[in-house]
């Protein structure tokens, strides 16, 4: 989703992120800033907002100790999502990709002079959006870029990106913080005490842990593991499941059977006792009864299938289809693994 408004974000980057912030800035005053940026790092961790926020700053016109000052007249047009100089690039809204009339256009507005203090930017998010055609058509900016260019791509999937495009950009890597530092962040905005199991639930992403706890559905994540208990037990269909469950985020489906399966194989290979390490803690009593007749060596197998579901999440795979193998081999208790791929399997 594409943010309007410098109103929404900080100028200022998130606690975890100062130390790439700091090596930009520094780049930016000695003039050594490369004209193409890929800032990646995991799902949640802000990257869109490290993006945004180095975006204002480049395009201020009196920074204040390393950050945009937010009320210069660039600064103003930005918040008003009205700067000549800014070019952000998302997915519309009725479509799934990012697509080569959008990066056509860019492309024609950064080879115009800027408006401002010589800078143009042009920012796309998620970048690993476009599709192949759009790729192609950036290549040709990154390859003869125009003066005073800054293009700043930011995804969560770099590998998804085709090599000609990542060898061209630098990386700004954004790091996961560690928990303590993360929990503490969320609860500066929202004191609640089931952030830990949202953050390990988002990954370790804090801005995806924020989204989770709006989500109506994450409050509905015990009834959601418990249906996997009445799954082992015969007491529901793996395919009216998958039906049921296909309306939801299918990326957080398949976390939330991702962190259910670890918290399994914790519990298997510590003896079966509560632990810190445990993320669903609160759902204890029905990990322990999804343990009877399963194995360690069934759990991995199936905890590797989630891997492959996962890495299948934006492209045009069935969601249902997915969901029902995987609800099949839970039920029948992952005797029946075979060696054949996850996207073989789901046909």
């Amino acid at each position: 989703m594409e943010i309007k408004s410098l109103q929404q974000l900080s100028l200022t980057p998130l606690p975890w992120q100062i130390s790439a912030w700091q090596q930009l800035h520094a780049r930016m005053e000695n003039g050594t800033l490369p004209h193409a940026l890929l800032v990646c790092g995991a799902a949640g961790t802000g990257k869109a907002h490290f993006a945004q926020a180095f975006a204002a700053l480049a395009l201020c016109r009196h920074p204040e100790k390393a950050h945009a000052c937010g009320h210069c007249g660039s600064c103003h047009q930005l918040a008003a999502a009205a700067d000549p100089d800014y070019h952000p690039v998302t997915i519309p809204e009725d479509k799934t990709a990012i697509l080569v009339d959008q990066i056509r256009e860019l492309s024609q507005t950064l080879a115009l002079t800027s408006q401002h203090n010589g800078r143009k930017i042009g920012l796309l998010t998620p970048a690993d959006a476009m599709n192949a055609n759009a790729a192609n058509s950036l290549l040709k900016t990154l390859e003869e870029p125009s003066a005073g260019t800054l293009l700043l791509l930011v995804t969560a999937r770099p590998a998804r990106l085709p090599a000609t495009i990542r060898s061209r950009y630098q990386a700004v890597r954004i790091i996961t913080p560690a928990a303590d530092t993360a929990v503490q962040w969320l609860n500066d905005r929202e004191p609640r005490p089931d952030w830990p199991a949202l953050l390990g639930i988002a990954g370790g992403g804090p801005l995806l842990a924020l989204e989770l706890a709006k989500s109506a559905w994450m409050q509905e994540r015990l009834r959601f593991y418990q249906m996997l208990v009445e799954l082992r037990t015969g007491q529901r269909n793996p395919l009216s499941c998958a039906a049921e469950t296909s309306r939801e985020d299918l990326s957080l489906v398949l976390r939330l059977l991702q962190i259910w399966i670890t918290d399994l194989i914790i519990l298997t290979t510590t003896g079966n006792t509560s632990g810190p390490e445990i993320i669903n803690v609160d759902a204890f009593a029905l990990l322990q009864n999804a343990l009877t007749r399963i194995n360690l060596r069934g759990l991995h197998a199936f905890l590797s299938r989630l891997n492959e579901a996962l890495a299948l999440v934006g492209t045009p795979v069935n969601g249902q289809l997915l969901l029902e193998g995987l609800f099949m081999d839970w039920s029948e208790g992952l005797q029946t693994l075979g060696a054949a791929p996850l996207a073989a399997r789901g046909g």
